[in-house]
């Protein structure tokens, strides 16, 4: 009795481990895959970021470029607006001399 005892332990012994070990790599492979898909779902969000981030420094560099076309605008008109605030007498005998 003692015999069919021990046989049955070495045959269930190895088998429960088996099914235990089984169990826990399920369990982990089931993590591993909930883990990536929450990676891919960063990745996703990432790119979008990166991609938001490129169209603002697009703009940026648009409007400084608009920035200075302006300042460049501005300091004529304000030459212009120096040289209409001259006196007549100046603008004329600056005129007949040219």
């Amino acid at each position: 009795m003692t015999d069919i005892g021990l046989i049955a332990c070495l045959v269930l012994i190895p088998l429960a481990l088996r099914w235990i070990t089984a169990w826990q790599i399920r369990q982990y492979r089931g993590a591993a895959l909930k883990s990536d898909e929450e990676y891919k779902k960063m990745a996703v969000e990432l790119s979008g970021i990166r991609e938001a981030i490129h169209q603002v420094e697009r703009q940026q560099s648009h409007y400084a470029a608009k920035r200075s076309l302006l300042y460049g605008q501005i300091e004529e008109a304000r030459t212009e607006l120096a040289k209409l605030r001259r006196p007549a007498q100046t603008r004329i005998a600056t005129r007949v001399a040219a």
